[in-house]
């Protein structure tokens, strides 16, 4: 495995663990909920951290696999009605693709 990815994956597992956590407790709070609330930025801020980082970092991958990978990952998000997840796959699969392509 590529010495970038396991650090970005842990931030997505962190973020998908808070949100489901935030799912959880949904059934129990109301969706404005100051804890639902919180898991949510926290989550959302711990993998915008990671995505920063790995864009702006000297790292891996070639600096267009990784404007694609921001382009397809805005695409995606803005396509989905601003849905995370999706953009968030959109830009990982861009970025892997554009390396395999790249070299």
């Amino acid at each position: 495995m590529h010495q970038g990815w396991p650090p970005l994956l842990a931030a997505i597992a962190a973020m998908l663990a808070l949100r489901g956590l935030g799912m959880a407790l949904a059934w129990r709070l109301p969706p404005g909920h100051p804890a639902i609330t919180w898991a949510t930025a926290v989550s959302e801020a711990a993998l915008a951290a990671w995505v920063v980082l790995a864009l702006l970092s000297p790292g891996p991958w070639p600096i267009p696999a990784r404007l694609a990978g921001v382009a397809a990952a805005l695409i995606a998000f803005f396509a989905t009605g601003q849905r995370l997840l999706p953009g968030m796959a959109a830009g990982l699969a861009a970025i892997w693709l554009a390396g395999q392509l790249l070299g």
